[in-house]
């Protein structure tokens, strides 16, 4: 079994003391980022899910939609029809890779470029008033804690399309 952390006192926290409830709250808080995402994005006709594809496609330059469903951690079979609607808004383009033709490589679109910077200054909303009343201290802490816990599980259980 693994160690816990001490608390300050120096006394075993228990699992049963220390976390409650801990995937409704987490999945509470990343409803409602979403919930207020899709409120600032919706107008322009883009929705929550295509952003982390959108921010991928940016830092990745082009790419395959397998490799885009790996690296967003979003289902293949999610990515297809998310590609599919992006592609038909004009966010994104599908080109012939240049040495198999059986794969598609996919980019940004201007309009595509223009969405992604749109969605982030409105994630940047959304962050900033889910943080408001935190110190930079308290902000950190939780992120330092989440990337741990997904780290811990990401070791235990891998993606359908890593699966053998």
């Amino acid at each position: 079994m693994a160690k816990r952390a001490k608390s300050p006192e120096g006394a075993q926290t228990k699992a049963t003391v220390r976390a409650p409830g801990l995937g409704f709250v987490v999945s509470t808080l990343s409803r409602r980022i979403i919930w207020s995402l899709a409120a600032k994005t919706k107008m322009h006709g883009v929705m929550p899910a295509q952003f982390p594809v959108l921010r991928c496609l940016n830092e990745l330059k082009e790419s395959t939609q397998i490799e885009l469903s790996r690296v967003c951690g979003i289902e293949q079979s999610s990515m297809a029809v998310t590609v599919a609607r992006m592609e038909k808004r004009g966010l994104i383009q599908r080109r012939d890779h240049d040495t198999d033709a059986r794969r598609k490589l996919i980019t940004l679109t201007a309009k595509g470029n223009q969405m992604l910077r749109m969605m982030t200054d409105q994630a940047h909303a959304v962050y900033e008033r889910a943080v408001d009343g935190l110190t930079d201290e308290q902000i950190q802490a939780f992120l330092q804690v989440c990337t741990r816990m997904t780290e811990n599980l990401q070791r235990e259980v891998k993606p359908a399309d890593e699966r053998g």
